[in-house]
């Protein structure tokens, strides 16, 4: 049987997926180093909070931070060829939202505690961004690795 002369070969194929794995792997790194960095900064952001001290100080660095996590799991790809990859995409989805929404609820808490003790006991209890952060250093090394 001939191969129609317009359609790619085997080893084209298998080179275009290869590309498009190592890809979507390139762009999870590039986007965990990015989320590690941020998590720093928008732990110190929450770690204020708790310390109670400016909104007007604080507020301008959370707000860009929450709306970078966002953007970041929206660059996320919508899913990897790669089993390995595909399992640290969803894991990575879900952390940048959690991220995204901590320091949005923090920021929100710190605005409305006044209001009411229950809100100022929360605030109290704020200590980063918990096992989530941890999660994204291993995700981070895992694709480091690899």
């Amino acid at each position: 049987m001939l191969q129609d002369a317009c359609a790619p070969s085997p080893a084209e194929v298998a080179a275009a997926d290869a590309a498009r794995r190592a890809e979507q792997h390139s762009a999870l790194r590039r986007i965990t180093a990015e989320a590690v960095i941020l998590q720093d900064e928008a732990e110190a952001v929450i770690l204020g909070i708790r310390a109670r001290e400016s909104l007007g100080y604080l507020a301008p660095r959370g707000g860009p931070l929450v709306r970078r996590f966002f953007a970041l799991r929206d660059a996320l790809p919508r899913r990897c060829d790669d089993a390995g990859d595909e399992q640290l995409r969803a894991i990575l989805e879900v952390t940048l939202h959690h991220h995204a929404v901590a320091v949005a609820t923090a920021l929100e808490f710190s605005a409305y505690e006044w209001r009411s003790e229950r809100l100022a006991r929360q605030v109290d209890a704020f200590d980063g961004l918990g096992a989530p952060a941890r999660q994204l250093d291993q995700v981070y090394a895992t694709l480091s690795a690899r």
